[in-house]
C-alpha cells in the first residue's frame, strides 16, 4: 500500500493532482478478482433470470440485482485490502461543492461536442444506441428503469472500474494513465452491444471520469457525473420520441 497522504493543494486545472493509488492489491491480482467479481454477478443474474418468464420489468429486475451485487462484492475487496476510503477514493473532493459544478459543465460541453460529430457523421448510430432504452422509460417500469440506469449502473461501475481496479492498475509501473485506458476499456466491453461510434463515445467519457479522479482524488465527484449523465439521458428519452 502506498505511504504518501492525499495531496490537498491544487483544484481540476491548477496545482498537483489528487489521487494517490492505496491498495494492497496488485495488477493482476486485481484484474483477475475484477473479472471474477462481474463473473459471479452474471452466474447470479442469469440463475434469476432463469426463474422467471423474461420481461421488461423482469430485465430491469435482473440488472439491479446485478448492480446491488457488484457493489456488495466490490466493497467486500475494498475492505480486505486498507478501508473503503482510501482503496476507491471515497473522499470528499478539494473545493467541494464547487468542483462538482464545475465538472458537470465539462462532462455536457464534452458530450455536446461528441453528440455533434456524431449528429452530422453517423446520426442513426445515435439513435440506434438510445433505442432500446426508450421501451424502458416509456413503460409502466420507468421509475425503476430510472434508479437502474441513473443511480445503479453509475455506483457499481465507478466502485468496481474507477475505484478497486484503477487503484490495483494504478500502483504498478503502468501509472495512472496505463491503468486509465485498461480499467476503461474493460468498462466500455459492459457496453458491447453499442455501435462502433457509441463505444468509442463511451470511452471517450470513461477516460474523462478517470481524469476528474486522478485531478480530485475522490470517485464520487466521476460517480455524480455519471449519474447525472446516465439520469438526464433517460429523462429526455422518456419525453423526446427518437426519429423513426
Amino acid at each position: 500500500m502506498a505511504t504518501t497522504e492525499l495531496s490537498t493543494s491544487g483544484g481540476l486545472f491548477w496545482g498537483n493532482p489528487a489521487y494517490m493509488p492505496r491498495t494492497l492489491w496488485g495488477p493482476w491480482l486485481g484484474t483477475l478478482a475484477t473479472l471474477g467479481l462481474v463473473g459471479i454477478a452474471i452466474v447470479v443474474a442469469g440463475v434469476v433470470a432463469h426463474l422467471r418468464p423474461t420481461g421488461p420489468g423482469l430485465e430491469l429486475a435482473i440488472l439491479g440485482i446485478w448492480q446491488g451485487l457488484v457493489v456488495i462484492l466490490t466493497l467486500m475487496l475494498a475492505a480486505l485490502s486498507g478501508g473503503l476510503r482510501d482503496v476507491l477514493a471515497l473522499r470528499s473532493p478539494r473545493g467541494a461543492p464547487g468542483v462538482y459544478l464545475v465538472a458537470v459543465l465539462l462532462l455536457m460541453l464534452l458530450n455536446a461536442v461528441v453528440s455533434a460529430v456524431q449528429y452530422f457523421t453517423f446520426p442513426q448510430h445515435m439513435y440506434t444506441d438510445l433505442r432500446p432504452f426508450v421501451g424502458f422509460m416509456t413503460g409502466p417500469d420507468w421509475l425503476l428503469a430510472l434508479l437502474v440506469i441513473g443511480v445503479g449502473a453509475p455506483l457499481s461501475e465507478e466502485l468496481l472500474f474507477r475505484g478497486f481496479l484503477q487503484s490495483a492498475l494504478a500502483g504498478s509501473r503502468l501509472g495512472f494513465f496505463g491503468a486509465s485506458v485498461i480499467s476503461t476499456a474493460m468498462w466500455t466491453a459492459l457496453h458491447a452491444s453499442y455501435t462502433p461510434f457509441g463505444i468509442a463515445q463511451v470511452f471517450l467519457i470513461g477516460l474523462f471520469f478517470c481524469w476528474l479522479l486522478w485531478r480530485t482524488g475522490s470517485l464520487w465527484v466521476a460517480i455524480f457525473c455519471h449519474a447525472l449523465y446516465n439520469s438526464l439521458v433517460v429523462i429526455v428519452l422518456r419525453y423526446v420520441p427518437l426519429p423513426a
